[in-house]
């Protein structure tokens, strides 16, 4: 009978040493594999933890530079009996307070003045029209454009070109209507007729023209145009001449002059008293009634920007300050009255200088 072979020769030694080196490899090979697929999950949990501390970081120093600034602001206003403009000393705010940010951190402040704009919502028909002509509009486009903006804002007001009729509209291959209100923002515009066709281009880009609009209206809500900062265009449009808008605006102009103080106008008649009678007959005014401010923080690569849009006044203040009551003749009999504080501030209320009207933040600078 034949003898079995001996296991030994079936399986020799080194085949088995070999499938335990392959079986480890295996191991090593799955264990590499699993630890690099959690170190790139943790290092994308750990970025993205890193950009929201950054991101929390950039933000709490613009808010805090947003605080500076309106306090420099109120603290000029109370000096100098009102805003005027950014020649009153607070065009640098954060240099006005001394304030210096953290290490590593680079704040910036800029400001518009939006009263140096036409208000759009309250600007008659022959005033719009007249600033489109101003700033190269033909008749025709100015007469067009001034009735769409109309038609679109107002329910009241009767179109007087087919463009501006409401069928222009419904007609469209995704049918709407005129909102019959203000403009929210200036990209509404891409929805009016005329309006896109003259303020953008084929690619859908703003335009020069629509360039001009957006930098001399103002989409805000106010009762006169700030003399000290109104560019020439919105000035001529408001019934000046063009020569006595030009060196109107020159004059107010901010510029490094170590000799003079920045020229600015506190009022209106003292403007008047030297440009003439007729700036208190354009609707101009000498007060910043409605300021854009921007804040843009950097750290690093990072930048963070904030946005915001203040009226000067009471938080709690819907309107224009209520006039004075006239004080009664005094009675030699009464009673005098006993003092009375006229805030009625609680634990949860704050005599707020400023009415915030609208704020944003963007990661990254403002556009």
């Amino acid at each position: 009978m034949k003898a079995r072979p001996q296991l030994s020769v079936l399986f020799p030694r080194h085949r088995r040493r070999g499938s335990v080196i392959l079986f480890v490899l295996g191991v090593i090979l799955l264990t590499a594999f699993l630890l690099t697929r959690l170190i790139d999950r943790a290092g994308g949990e750990l970025l993205a933890e890193t950009k929201a501390a950054s991101r929390t970081a950039l933000r709490d120093e613009a808010y805090s530079a947003l605080e500076v600034t309106l306090a420099v602001l109120a603290d000029a206003s109370a000096n100098d009996n009102g805003l005027h403009a950014p020649q009153q000393g607070w065009d640098n705010p954060l240099d006005y307070a001394g304030y210096e940010p953290p290490a590593g951190f680079d704040i910036a402040v800029t400001f518009e003045d939006e009263t140096g704009k036409l208000p759009l919502a309250s600007t008659t028909e022959a005033v719009l029209q007249h600033y489109f002509e101003t700033i190269g509009s033909t008749t025709s486009e100015a007469e067009q454009l001034t009735d769409v903006l109309l038609a679109w804002t107002k329910a009241d007001y009767l179109p007087r070109t087919s463009e501006a009729d409401p069928q222009t509209y419904e007609n469209a291959p995704l049918p709407y209507a005129p909102p019959h209100r203000p403009f929210h923002t200036f990209e509404e515009l891409r929805a009016v007729a005329v309006a896109r066709d003259l303020f953008f281009d084929a690619d859908g880009r703003w335009n020069e023209l629509g360039g001009k609009f957006r930098a001399d209206v103002s989409l805000q809500t106010f009762t006169s145009v700030n003399v000290n900062t109104a560019r020439p265009s919105v000035l001529v449009a408001l019934g000046l001449d063009p020569t006595h808008a030009i060196a109107l605006a020159e004059e107010l102009t901010p510029v490094p002059d170590p000799v003079h103080d920045p020229k600015y106008y506190h009022s209106i008649a003292e403007a008047a008293g030297v440009h003439g009678a007729e700036l208190t007959q354009a609707g101009l005014g000498a007060d910043v009634q409605c300021l854009r401010i921007f804040v843009t923080v950097r750290q690093g690569a990072r930048v963070f920007t904030l946005e915001a849009v203040v009226q000067p006044g009471s938080a709690s203040a819907t309107g224009a300050a209520p006039a004075a009551p006239t004080a009664p003749a005094p009675d030699a009999n009464a009673t005098p009255a006993t003092p009375v504080d006229p805030r009625t501030l609680t634990r949860k209320s704050i005599d707020y200088p400023f009415r915030i009207l609208e704020i944003r933040e963007t990661d990254g600078p403002a556009h």
